[in-house]
């Protein structure tokens, strides 16, 4: 009776045991697994703060590469009395035309562009006016603070009215500034707060000669 006792016992503390090591187990597992997530989550929160940088300064580049060609060859005779090359100019929009293939007509699908800072669908376009086709350059949960500034010969900002930038103000024009605030989600659902990317390209107008036909004093 007493070695069936003694049994008993052992194989009690056995079962103890085996149930306090597959607990503990269990236990470093469930940290492994939770850092391991973690450092799943910051990796990939890590490459969307990089894709979001790239897509803030690849707009910047593309915006002071098109816009900065503005008014070419639009009125190579300098004539009239409004701008030929910058046709609307506020915070959240410029539109801008260049005569790319030296054509004399504006028709063609990159010659009339507009560009778009959209707060209401949180989304930087570019639309070509003369097909009508808008591409969404980058999309998220917010733009922030990106808006378009507009500056004068003497470095004055202009300030747009209810409709934009005014005639003169148009024709005033000799830089331009795109400011971008991107804000993108993390992979995080539990994290609420956003990603920031920033990003912003001042652009000198380089045909000012097309854009100031009134009296032309830029070459």
């Amino acid at each position: 009776m007493a070695a069936k006792g003694r049994i008993s016992g052992q194989v009690g503390s056995m079962v103890v045991e085996t149930l306090t090591t597959i607990a503990v187990g269990l236990l470093a597992l469930a940290a492994f697994t939770t850092l391991h997530v973690g450092q799943m989550y910051a990796m990939r929160d890590q490459v969307r703060q990089v894709d979001l940088q790239s897509s803030a300064r690849d707009i910047a580049d593309l915006f002071s590469r098109e816009v900065r060609r503005a008014g070419a060859g639009t009125n190579p005779n300098c004539t009239g009395t409004a701008s030929t090359g910058l046709l609307l100019g506020n915070s959240k929009q410029v539109r801008v035309r260049a005569d790319l293939d030296g054509n004399g007509v504006l028709t063609g699908a990159q010659e009339d562009v507009t560009w778009t800072l959209d707060s209401t669908t949180k989304a930087v376009t570019r639309t070509q006016n003369n097909s009508s086709t808008t591409e969404t350059l980058w999309s998220g949960p917010s733009i922030g603070n990106s808006r378009i500034v507009y500056f004068d010969a003497a470095g004055n900002v202009l300030s747009p009215g209810g409709s934009g930038l005014s005639a003169a103000q148009l024709l005033a024009v000799v830089r331009i500034r795109i400011e971008l605030d991107l804000k993108g989600s993390s992979s995080q659902k539990s994290n609420t707060g956003l990603q920031v990317a920033t990003a912003a390209a001042d652009v000198e107008l380089r045909n000012r000669r097309f854009l100031t036909p009134a009296n032309c004093p830029y070459l």
